[in-house]
């Protein structure tokens, strides 16, 4: 936010002055008086001076240009705090109440809440034997309409009732704890008796409010109360089908929690709020959640004649800290996979969100696009979710069904159970250079691999020309938060890999499925004899974003033995020129290239982590 204009000149301040509004505009106006006060005083050769503290206030036409003195009790607070912050600059901050605190070091007014949220705060020292000169702001008055002489004007019709942020009205800005405006109030004793002039007044003022709202950024009070929701179940046996509201009290009370970032709201005995995935938990099993919806009016600014403003809502839904924003009602509405754009212009969260969308790059899966890692919940029936049970079904290879293969369960489908998607802006930054400098060392386009069957129609967009594609990585659920954060790490990989020390990933998500544990299992890998799995386990593995690039095929497996092709490798294998490398490597399956091939599926390796991004976390259930 840049920094706040200093408040108009004032050297001290004096009662607010009451005077009939005779002109079109009233002129800088100076005051000789004597300050008396019995705030808090300094001693000098001369004289004793007098300490007073301010903050920038608001007036009828501007923003922090006019100075508040603090009532005398809070004064001498602000000034005992000072003098101990002049003698240690680590005491910089001082309360004034549960929402603001004075910062020295920018001697500014804070809120709690939000600290960009600041007005000006001032020191002087005032000699009460010297008159002062006092400049009071200058005030441009609206002309009046024509009144009957005597008669008395209500308060609601008067022409200066603007909102300027802090619950001033009339151009006096009420001092915290009690205290004196520097601002000069005009108030009429007259009112209108035309129907004509009531509608220029009431037109004016729509005019200032408006105008007001627009420049007053940091105003400390907004204007709307957000509305949060539960997702309840309907008569018809319907399961989390249908938006509950919360009570007002409890929705203010998950706003203020909401706003101040904390984890974890509590309903009753049984069921708590976790704020950051935006679901309701219960105590004894936070696995049984329900989801929750916070819709945010567009803040209610005052529109100018002509021109109604929108009755748009933008409805949020985070998980963890991540906000998905629609323009649905109930969970059943999302029912196609969300575009980056679709926002709305009049607020400001959407419109950072959409420039941030844009400089990222994203996936247009992504929704309320930040820096921040978030995991989003993807909700059933939708495109998404529905893409990802085909994803699961139509990849598992036919020689794993019902029959004991690598992992003792045996099944005939996977069937996914919840989707998650991974938004980490870091990780996506660090993949998208890596894929732009790909395509740009193959002059644009990498040599097209075929036949993978991951591919699926009804997918998120790839980038075909980097031979993009959605690949799956099995491991225990240990270890997948890890990696969704902070990516993959190639110094874990082991060089008793078929190909290396390198990431696998399969096509198949049966193939994956042979090295995830969940449950009471810590095993890892396939092949473990102390494998602890049981049929009721829900597992997860990753599905992520890989790019091939120019991918060297290995039809014929060239051994990984001592003195081998592919003993000890780290690093890509260079191309036939002997100085480029290949991205990736697809060791090819029989089924592909027949019996001269050695494995039954196909796998892909590479051997750089900005290669791969993680985007989905998957819970399945392996089902008989």
């Amino acid at each position: 936010m840049p920094p706040k204009k200093k408040p108009i000149g004032v050297t001290a301040t004096t009662s607010t002055t009451n005077a009939a509004a005779t002109t079109a505009a009233a002129a800088p106006t100076v005051v000789a008086t004597p300050v008396t006060s019995t705030s808090s005083t300094t001693t000098n050769s001369s004289a004793a001076k007098i300490i007073k503290w301010y903050w920038a206030g608001d007036s009828t036409k501007g923003t922090q240009d006019t100075l508040v003195e603090y009532d005398e009790e809070v004064a001498e607070e602000i000034e005992d705090a000072y003098q101990n912050f002049q003698g240690n600059n680590k005491l910089d901050r001082m309360k004034i109440d549960k929402e603001r605190y004075v910062d020295f070091t920018q001697m500014a007014q804070c809120r709690y809440d939000d600290p960009s949220k600041q007005r000006t705060i001032d020191r002087k020292e005032v000699d009460p034997n010297i008159p002062v000169q006092l400049a009071l702001p200058q005030r441009v008055l609206k002309k009046k309409a024509a009144v009957k002489k005597g008669t008395k004007r209500s308060a609601n019709d008067s022409d200066d009732d603007v909102d300027v942020g802090d619950g001033s009205q009339n151009g006096l800005v009420p001092a915290i704890g009690g205290g004196i405006s520097t601002s000069l109030t005009t108030t009429s004793t007259t009112t209108s008796t035309t129907k004509q002039a009531k509608k220029k007044k009431k037109k004016a003022v729509s005019s200032d409010d408006s105008d007001s709202s627009e420049n007053d950024s940091d105003s400390d009070d907004e204007d709307y109360h957000a509305t949060w929701y539960w997702a309840g179940d309907s008569a018809g046996g319907g399961h989390q089908d249908m938006w509950v509201k919360y009570d007002s009290a409890f929705a203010k009370k998950l706003e203020k929690a909401y706003v101040k970032n904390k984890p974890k709201v509590k309903v009753d005995s049984d069921r708590f709020c976790d704020m950051q995935n935006m679901l309701q938990r219960r105590y004894d099993d936070e696995n049984k959640r329900r989801m929750l919806k916070r819709e945010d009016p567009i803040k209610a600014s005052k529109a100018k004649p002509g021109k109604p403003t929108s009755s748009t809502t933008t409805t949020t839904t985070t998980t963890p800290t991540s906000t998905t924003s629609t323009t649905s009602t109930s969970p059943s509405t999302a029912n196609s996979i969300t575009t980056n754009g679709s926002t709305n212009a009049n607020t400001a969260p959407m419109s950072q969100s959409l420039a941030i969308s844009q400089a990222l790059k994203c996936p247009s899966t992504w929704v309320d696009v930040s820096m921040d890692y978030k995991e989003v919940d993807v909700y059933p029936h939708t495109a998404e979710f529905d893409w990802m049970s085909d994803l699961f079904s139509k990849t598992i290879a036919s020689n794993h069904k019902n029959t004991m293969t690598l992992s003792p369960i045996i099944f005939k489908d996977l069937k996914v159970t919840r989707v998650v998607r991974i938004q980490n802006a870091s990780l996506w930054l660090r993949y998208n250079h890596r894929k732009e400098k790909i395509i740009q060392d193959n002059n644009g386009k990498c040599t097209k691999v075929d036949k993978i069957i991951s591919n699926l129609s009804n997918g998120p967009d790839v980038d075909k020309d980097a031979n993009e594609c959605f690949l799956f990585h099995g491991l225990n659920v240990s270890s997948i938060t890890g990696i969704t954060k902070f990516g993959f790490d190639p110094r874990f990989c082991s060089l008793e890999g078929m190909f290396g020390a390198g990431l696998y990933f399969a096509e198949n998500s049966s193939k994956s499925n042979q090295y995830c544990h969940a449950g009471a299992c810590t095993s890892s890998g396939f092949k473990a004899n102390n494998c602890k799995c049981t049929q009721k386990d829900e597992v997860c593995l990753l599905v992520c974003r890989v790019i091939l690039g120019e991918t060297l095929v290995e039809n014929v497996f060239r051994g990984n033995n001592p003195g081998e092709f592919w003993h000890g490798r780290r690093t890509e294998p260079k191309r036939p020129d002997g100085v480029n490398i290949y991205n990736s490597v697809v060791g090819e399956s029989k089924a592909n290239h027949g019996s001269k091939a050695t494995l039954q599926l196909r796998e892909y390796i590479v051997y750089e982590s900005g290669q791969v991004y993680p985007e989905y976390k998957v819970y399945y259930k392996r089902i008989k």
